[in-house]
């Protein structure tokens, strides 16, 4: 495979099984397709935004090397892949353990409870790094607000939201391994903690779960809506 193709390749490494297995008659993820665009267009747009910006202000750089060259505004397109193909993946581990282990007992609020704690810390000790200010930063808030102005809803999803985070966080060892160890994106260690789980930046495993938050809590809330209009 070209070096040009790398980025690419991971994009479509990644999509391949979760779409082919959304067809399964148990878990029938295709029937939740709107609710997956809808939340899918908000959260990744954001995130769009925010990579838009770090690019720009040079927070991380793409590697042109291993893409195939083609830019809108001043991200290549596999990025704009990425964000299509990763929260679908992340959406259909999410649906699976619904369907498949929809009583599972797992005391989450602990995890809930250290990843709040962290987040806040790091927040505080690395306030001059800007992704890891801005990661964890969101990260601990969001999670607050969710606790204290969607608590019903947060904690129908809480569990099974963070078993599909730390299973995505296997897929993502591996693109995430990649993207970062050839390297297809540079990051500039000025702006983060500068701490490394083999080649990959300890943010961005909180910047995948802050992406996992958002987008599940929308799609549940789009979920939620739908089934109410159908009721009535």
């Amino acid at each position: 495979m070209e070096n040009r193709y790398t980025y690419l390749f991971l994009n479509a490494a990644t999509i391949v099984g979760p779409l082919f297995l959304s067809f399964d008659k148990k878990v029938a993820f295709y029937k939740n397709i709107p609710h997956f665009i809808k939340s899918m267009m908000i959260s990744s747009g954001i995130y769009l935004i925010w990579d838009i910006l770090f690019t720009k202000y040079q927070v991380w750089q793409f590697n042109t090397e291993f893409l195939i060259d083609k830019f809108i505004y001043n991200l290549p397109i596999e990025e704009y892949i990425f964000f299509l193909v990763v929260p679908y993946a992340c959406l259909f581990i999410y649906e699976c353990l619904k369907v498949y282990f929809p009583k599972i007992d797992v005391r989450s609020d602990y995890i809930w409870i250290g990843i709040t704690i962290l987040s806040i810390l790091m927040s505080i000790f690395f306030y001059q790094r800007i992704y890891t200010l801005i990661t964890f930063g969101l990260t601990a808030l969001t999670i607050l607000a969710l606790y204290k102005y969607e608590s019903v809803l947060f904690t129908r999803i809480k569990t099974h939201l963070i078993l599909a985070w730390i299973i995505a966080l296997i897929p993502m060892a591996y693109v995430n391994g990649v993207l970062t160890s050839k390297p297809v994106l540079i990051y500039n260690n000025l702006n983060n903690c500068n701490f490394r789980i083999g080649t990959i930046p300890f943010e961005d495993f909180f910047y995948n779960l802050l992406l996992m938050i958002w987008m599940i809590y929308l799609y549940e809330k789009f979920k939620t809506k739908a089934n109410i209009k159908t009721i009535i």
